[in-house]
């Protein structure tokens, strides 16, 4: 798998909707991709604030029973050993696997420990006029994360602004949906807000209107 390849993965890993194999090939690109590190910072506190901005639901009241009867039919996942495998090699497979285990966790620890320190340095900021917030990761980067968000009229679009000491610059255009996420093109200064107004399609230079959107200061 490519280098290119393996960057579009981040959203799909911060949703955990890989497979198996997709997921550890991108753990070791993770390893020693700073771009791909903060990127999965910014999506997975993107994610968590997803989580809050939906309603509450209840669960259906049978899903305790169906999972627990899901949990029964599973087969047990033991593997037997051949016959004739003798003692020495037995432990020599063991001894393997418990070196092969240690070095995992070992890099599993570094691994979280660089994720656990990106995300140390993400905040979320809360919205005005739509239910949502701002994540804000290291250097200004800005995540805008919408819930439910009507479609704009007809030959509009929405276009959200970093808007700073009363100087708006444009930072990106979307429509609305059940999930909006989008990446802010500027960077947050602190003390900055983020706007959101409806432009006319392909966006414009200067908002046209008085943001329906707003953030508190970064």
């Amino acid at each position: 798998m490519g280098d290119d390849a393996v960057h579009e993965l981040t959203a799909a890993y911060a949703l955990d909707a890989l497979d198996q194999a997709e997921a550890r090939a991108y753990e070791r690109h993770l390893a020693h991709c700073e771009r791909c590190r903060r990127e999965l910072a910014t999506l997975a506190a993107a994610a968590v604030a997803l989580a809050f901005a939906a309603p509450e639901a209840e669960p259906p009241p049978d899903l305790r029973g169906r999972i627990l009867a899901a949990a029964r039919a599973e087969r047990p996942n033991v593997v037997p050993l051949p016959p004739r495998l003798r003692p020495t090699a037995v432990r020599v497979l063991a001894v393997a696997a418990s070196a092969a285990a240690v070095g995992l966790g070992a890099w599993n620890v570094v691994l979280h420990g660089q994720l656990d320190r990106s995300h140390e340095a993400l905040r979320s900021v809360a919205v005005h006029g739509a239910a949502g917030s701002v994540v804000v990761g290291g250097g200004g980067q800005g995540t805008l994360v919408l819930a439910n968000l009507a479609a704009p009229p007809a030959g509009k679009t929405y276009e959200a602004w970093v808007i700073d000491r009363g100087r708006a610059e444009p930072a990106g255009v979307f429509a609305g949906g059940k999930t909006v996420v989008v990446s802010l093109r500027r960077e947050l200064p602190r003390g900055a807000i983020v706007g959101v107004t409806i432009e006319r399609t392909g966006g414009v230079r200067q908002p046209t209107s008085k943001p329906i959107i707003t953030s508190a200061p970064v």
